[in-house]
């Protein structure tokens, strides 16, 4: 007998084991307990209580005559007596109505019921010991066959998923080292460029600080600061003298009564700009004098504070007001006196950091150019132990790109980042960091090529 599976049978599929079981309990098994044992409901429960049949009994079993059958009944059955009792209608009081009274109705005939043949026993559904057992091995080979069919296929999903589930991991793992060595590339790259570009950085500062501090770029610093005097003094000078070049045009036309708008008027708007432009001159020739190692007297000193003096005493004159009185006059010639006392500070100005210029001895104490051990080669882009070859015929007229992408090529094959005679994809890559032209790449190239030749 088999074990009920979970998916639901049919009733001719569960009709065997139904009568099995029922034999071994030797009796007709409950509805209730046919539903638990075969999980089933109802309806396939009293179809199979339905397959059984009552045995019929045993007449050797029985005690006692058997009691002989009673003759049944050949003729009609007596008809029972109905007696129709009479309706009494009572009248009614409003008034009166003729009724048919229809058929009389008698007492009904009873027909006498059909004989009813006695059920034909059922057989016997005996099973044979050895039958039910070969069955029931049967039953149980067949479960064990699809138990081990579904467990075969089930490990069989299981390791395509594990199988897939590796191939995905290894597929991940493989895409990450590809990220990493990319990245690894890249960095390793840019550190490459970063260390060439330090070093060659690093050595031009060294060589910019060392010469810096030489006696010729001292000399330079300090000429520096004399163009710089004379640039941004003679402006301002200029400047003042414009402020006061009103108030000496009136000073003049004052203390010599001249008219407005006559010839001697208009000629006194010059007298300002040629005193500013004497102070100019000897501020500007004492200059060079003293860069060349030359320098003024005391009468160029006294040619230009007069000069300064008499700007500063026309504006006095033109500023004065005789209608006012003192007191009143201090405002107003304080104004007037602000160009030819600016002109004079920065004329003063002007000379005094000449002279510190003058004073200056930038040969002293330190060393020169030539005394310096500088070696210019890393700058210059040669290489203390390459072997002296003829220059390439066209390097003299590289350009500065050009040249500078040459000397960072060598300093990639110097440090061993490219080979001797590297290829323009592999300079284009490594030393432009693929960007840029792929010309230069290329004549560049050539150039080490023929170099390496």
């Amino acid at each position: 007998m088999t074990t009920p599976t979970t998916y639901p049978a049919s009733v001719a599929d569960l009709v065997d084991d139904f009568k099995l079981w029922a034999a071994e309990l030797g009796t007709t098994p409950s509805a209730n307990a046919t539903r638990k044992r075969f999980r089933i409901g109802n309806d396939k429960a009293n179809a199979l209580l339905a397959t059984l049949t009552a045995p019929a009994p045993d007449e050797r079993l029985t005690s006692g005559p058997a009691t002989p059958p009673q003759d049944e009944p050949t003729g009609p059955a007596p008809e029972p007596e109905v007696t129709a009792a009479p309706v009494a209608a009572e009248p009614s009081p409003l008034a009166a109505v003729d009724v048919d009274p229809g058929p009389e109705i008698g007492p009904a005939r009873v027909l006498p019921a059909a004989p009813v043949p006695a059920e034909a026993a059922a057989p016997d559904d005996g099973w044979p010991v050895d039958e039910v057992a070969a069955k029931l091995d049967s039953e149980r080979a067949r479960l064990i066959v699809q138990r081990e069919d579904t467990l075969a296929r089930r490990a069989m999903e299981a390791e395509h998923r594990i199988a897939m589930g590796d191939v995905r991991e290894q597929a991940r793992a493989a895409k990450r080292a590809r990220r990493e060595r990319a990245r690894d590339a890249a960095d390793a790259a840019a550190l490459s460029a970063l260390y060439r570009r330090a070093q060659r950085s690093g050595t031009r500062a060294r060589l910019r600080a060392q010469i810096q501090g030489s006696a010729e770029m001292r000399a330079l610093r300090v000429a520096r600061v004399r163009s710089v005097t004379l640039a941004a003094g003679v402006p301002v000078l200029a400047a003042f003298a414009a402020w006061s070049t009103t108030g000496v045009q009136a000073g003049v036309a004052r203390l010599l009564g001249i008219d407005a708008g006559s010839p001697g008027w208009w000629a006194a708007w010059a007298m300002e700009p040629a005193l500013i432009a004497i102070v100019g001159l000897i501020i500007i020739g004492r200059a060079v004098l003293r860069s060349a190692g030359g320098d003024t007297d005391w009468r160029a000193d006294a040619i230009e504070w007069t000069a300064l003096s008499t700007s500063l005493a026309l504006n006095i004159v033109g500023g004065w007001n005789t209608d006012l009185a003192f007191g009143e006059q201090i405002g107003p010639l304080l104004a007037h006196s602000v160009g030819p006392i600016g002109a004079a500070g920065t004329a003063f100005l002007i000379g005094l950091f000449d002279g510190y210029v003058s004073a200056a001895r930038p040969w002293h104490g330190a060393p020169r150019l030539a005394d310096m051990d500088l070696d210019m080669s890393a700058v210059l882009g040669g290489r203390p132990d390459a072997i002296n070859r003829p220059e390439h015929p066209r390097s003299h007229v590289l350009t500065g790109d050009v040249r500078t992408l040459l000397d960072d090529t060598r300093a990639a094959v110097a440090d061993g980042t490219l080979t001797p005679a590297p290829s323009a994809y592999a300079i284009h890559k490594h030393v432009m960091g693929g960007r840029g032209d792929k010309g230069k790449a290329s004549r560049v190239a050539a150039l080490l090529a023929h170099t390496a030749a």
